[in-house]
């Protein structure tokens, strides 16, 4: 069977004259387009993506509804939202336009961040009933919060990055995601270059295995193209424009098959996996 693999977490920036940035904001950034995505992963087996609300545009989520439009069913979404301002209707909406699951940022934008434990149980009882999700991007040391909240929830966990945990360090956070993991929760073996210097850092591609061994019908792996740039997640209306990371993101493809030799064990993390979560069919 040819390899049709899911890129489970990718961001579109448009034009700032049709999409504004939020005021204020962690980072601004050129653009970052559909066609450029494409000739980025050029060479790779990535035939379908998941387009995540970047913080930049907080709870306007038009950029990134325009971009499952433009990839068509080849794309689902994953949108910011504020719970005390939606809506059934508004949801459904979203639903139609391939969004699958809500993105709680508590890293990239620390200083406007909610708590934890007052979000997440909002969310899930907008969610509740649906095949959605909740995706959350924090600091390792969240997980243990995470631990506490998760048997209140009814709608799955997604958790990004590698749970942000430190490769060469990895024993004080990784008994958290084991217990995440073991709950119902799904991980993201993406942005490795956040943790480490790259697919290839010291620690990276044990640590890629020791998640996955978790649970490995809930692993799924990420580009997180365009590479937006390192910040230090303090809010600003600075228009001073950042420059994406050089990366090679094909590259970033291809190193799965350094952590993971076996075909059969790719094909699960790559294409199956995220085409059951995502609600694709194989």
């Amino acid at each position: 069977m040819t390899l049709r693999a899911i890129d489970c977490h990718m961001h579109i920036f448009g034009d700032r004259t049709a999409y504004p940035f939020a005021e204020p904001r962690s980072y601004t950034v050129p653009p970052a387009g559909v066609d450029a995505y494409w000739k980025a992963v050029a060479g790779t087996d990535i035939a379908r993506v998941v387009v995540v609300q970047p913080s930049a545009y907080a709870t306007d989520n038009r950029c990134t509804l325009d971009a499952l439009d433009a990839f068509g069913d080849a794309a689902r979404g994953v949108a910011v939202l504020d719970p005390d301002s939606i809506g059934d209707t508004e949801l459904a909406a979203l639903h139609a336009r391939r969004v699958r699951g809500v993105r709680v940022n508590l890293r990239s934008v620390r200083a406007a961040a909610a708590p934890v434990d007052a979000v997440l149980p909002k969310l899930d009882r907008l969610l509740c009933g649906s095949d959605w999700h909740i995706q959350v991007f924090c600091d390792p040391g969240v997980l243990a919060d995470l631990v506490a909240i998760q048997p209140k929830l009814r709608v799955p966990l997604v958790l990004d990055h590698f749970g942000s945990i430190d490769p060469l360090g990895p024993d004080r956070h990784v008994a958290d995601m084991r217990r995440l993991v073991e709950g119902g929760a799904w991980a993201k073996l993406s942005g490795s270059y956040r943790i480490s210097t790259g697919p290839d850092g010291a620690g990276v591609a044990d640590l890629a295995r020791t998640i996955r061994d978790m649970a490995p019908d809930r692993m799924v792996w990420a580009s997180d193209w365009p590479h937006t740039p390192k910040h230090s997640g303090a809010t600003t209306n600075r228009d001073t424009v950042l420059q994406y990371q050089p990366l090679d993101t094909a590259g970033l493809y291809h190193a799965v098959a350094d952590w993971f030799p076996d075909a059969d064990v790719r094909q699960q993390i790559l294409q199956d996996n995220p085409a059951r979560l995502y609600g694709w069919s194989t």
